[in-house]
């Protein structure tokens, strides 16, 4: 049992926090009267052009860390290691690809366009997602083989 309670704790700090966080505040931003006109969709306009995967890339680095030391450490096999270490090290670049081109395209996009939900925003939501599911995934699989 301590086991499950270990890796929820571990799920909650590494994975929920950096990834929910940046939404935690964010509808406190309609309660301000002069801020609430432009509070609608703020979600949205919060990971348009790629802010989410600023925490989805060291959710990643943070993951080959683990995996590394965990190879380190180890005697055997690693195949699944590396493969995950390998997956980690594509998100990243993937992720850093993103944010500049979302940098690149928010600015002289004009108002009309940013209403549209662009290619940066859904590649960044899929890539957060595959991060956070491959970082869980690769800590599940090092605890079940480190007990």
């Amino acid at each position: 049992m301590t086991g499950v309670s270990e890796l929820f704790g571990w799920f909650v700090f590494n994975v929920a926090i950096p990834l929910l966080a940046p939404f935690a505040l964010l509808p406190f931003a309609k309660v301000a009267v002069f801020s609430r006109s432009r509070g609608q969709g703020i979600v949205r306009r919060a990971v348009q052009d790629g802010q989410l995967l600023w925490a989805a890339i060291p959710l990643s680095a943070s993951a080959c860390y683990g995996l590394a030391g965990w190879i380190d450490q180890t005697d055997g096999p690693h195949l699944g290691a590396w493969m995950f270490l390998c997956l980690h090290v594509l998100l990243i670049v993937a992720g850093c690809l993103l944010v500049l081109l979302g940098a690149m395209d928010a600015h002289p996009r004009g108002r009309s366009k940013r209403a549209e939900i662009n290619l940066v925003l859904r590649l960044s939501v899929l890539l957060s997602l595959l991060g956070a599911a491959a970082s869980t995934s690769a800590r599940l699989a090092l605890t079940s083989t480190a007990s």
